[in-house]
């Protein structure tokens, strides 16, 4: 049972959404229309009540951008993660303008954006969605949407997106943008360049944490390495290499992650760690009990202390001491 609104929508525009139905059955034949019904009656239908002011453009188009979803398990109760679902809940009923302005693109930003953020397991996609619907009510275009995404995403670990988001600083109103950094407005030029200076420093707590991340664990535990990584100093992180897969690993105050390399990019990395002292000292703070100081292994570059192991599928970024 959905809605008035819904019940409304659903009739007068019946031979448009069967069309789009027919056009995604014959695209994905195995699409579970018994999920998507779901999908319809959990998600779309709570969103149609939200706003109102653009329902029959933003709910014809959540209709059919959901056959999408659904048939590729972005969404429905066969979802392989839940944050199509949650974006939908949570953050678009606060793009309200937006969806009706845009309502097809805005729908398929955000749901693209938590598709790919959803696609990196030490990316915080709950707290993208919720700094998002916090900060991101007020935007007036989609590019600024986008803007303002990216710079939650990178506050939420999508290590890649610092740069492009602190290029794209100046073009977003500077209220929004300190909000996101959790920071006073008159303090955002000074922030603005510590930020460009050190990748380590936390404008939040106006410091480095020293404890870094780890990334990794073993790939036959849905992990990224299928054997203990090698690693090597790159100009931008770390290139790591396992078993004949090569990572780029990137990692600041937010977060670490993993992207695809090259052997090439390996090969072109340094190797040269830390001084002995600072390896052991080190040794002795981050690794794992069971292992002695002479099995650690370490690398230092410009972005920071990379600490592995021949006995371990992780991988320990720290800043630079």
């Amino acid at each position: 049972m959905v809605s008035a609104v819904l019940a409304e929508l659903l009739p007068a525009r019946r031979s448009v959404l069967n069309q789009a139905v027919a056009d995604a059955r014959h695209r994905w034949p195995g699409l579970d229309m018994a999920a998507f019904s779901a999908f319809v009656t959990q998600t779309i239908d709570p969103l149609c009540q939200a706003i109102p002011s653009a329902t029959q453009g933003a709910c014809e188009a959540a209709f059919e951008i959901g056959l999408e979803l659904v048939a590729q398990g972005h969404a429905g109760p066969k979802a392989r993660l839940p944050w199509v679902e949650q974006a939908w809940r949570s953050l678009a009923p606060a793009l309200a303008p937006l969806l009706a302005h845009a309502p097809r693109e805005t729908l398929g930003t955000i749901s693209n954006a938590v598709v790919r953020l959803g696609a990196s397991p030490d990316v915080r996609v709950a707290q993208w969605i919720d700094a998002m619907a916090a900060h991101a009510g007020g935007c007036t275009s989609l590019p600024e949407l986008r803007d303002i995404g990216a710079l939650c995403a990178w506050q939420a670990g999508m290590v890649q997106l610092r740069r492009p988001a602190l290029a794209r600083i100046d073009a977003l109103p500077a209220n929004t943008v300190a909000a996101v950094l959790g920071i006073d407005a008159g303090d955002l030029a000074s922030v603005r360049v510590q930020l460009e200076q050190d990748r380590w420093w936390n404008p939040r707590q106006g410091s480095v944490d020293l404890r870094g991340h780890r990334v990794g664990s073993f790939s036959g535990l849905d992990g990224a390495f299928p054997a203990p990584p090698q690693v090597r100093a790159a100009t931008e992180g770390f290139v790591v290499e396992s078993a004949g897969g090569y990572f780029l690993l990137l990692a600041d105050a937010f977060g670490a992650v993993l992207l695809p390399a090259s052997a090439a990019e390996y090969a072109a990395g340094s190797s040269s760690g830390p001084a002995p002292d600072v390896t052991a000292r080190l040794g002795v703070q981050w690794m794992a009990p069971a292992l002695s100081k002479d099995d650690l292994c370490a690398v230092s570059g410009a972005s920071g202390i990379a600490l592995f192991s021949p006995w371990s599928h992780h991988v320990h970024v720290l800043p630079p001491q």
